[in-house]
């Protein structure tokens, strides 16, 4: 007679991050995303939950309602900050929501160089991290 022996399977949950980002830089942050999100790219390895698709209003009650789920799916935000992050609304309301929901907010650069720094992240002493792969993976999966 086989028995067969059933092992608990250890629950793996991965880190999972909400991208925050100016719509000037979504090309560069989808190609990050899926280089993420991708099992044969090793030295980026963590789950995206994003808001891609383009809304277009300026209502902020649509706004907070449409990135409340992704966010709330997330155990961290991370801030892709470029030339034109400080300007966005949606980053400063990102930022506001994940932090009310007490996770933390993370940003790097996506590329090195002078930027402006957004007020959210000034007023919240978020530091901003060189733009790298290593900092972009140790944010996704540092301990909280």
């Amino acid at each position: 007679m086989l028995f067969s022996i059933r092992r608990k399977r250890k629950k793996i949950t991965a880190n999972v991050v909400f991208f925050s980002f100016s719509e000037s830089d979504r090309d560069t942050v989808l190609a990050i995303k899926t280089k993420a999100m991708d099992p044969q790219y090793t030295r980026l390895n963590f789950m995206v939950q994003d808001l891609m698709k383009r809304w277009r209003t300026k209502d902020l009650k649509a706004i907070r309602h449409a990135i409340e789920g992704p966010i709330t799916a997330a155990s961290r935000t991370i801030v892709l900050v470029g030339k034109d992050t400080y300007k966005s609304l949606w980053v400063a309301e990102e930022v506001k929501i994940t932090l009310e929901q007490g996770k933390p907010v993370y940003a790097i650069h996506l590329k090195n160089g002078h930027v402006m720094i957004p007020f959210c992240l000034k007023n919240n002493d978020i530091y901003i991290y060189p733009s790298h792969e290593e900092n972009l993976q140790y944010l996704a999966t540092r301990k909280m």
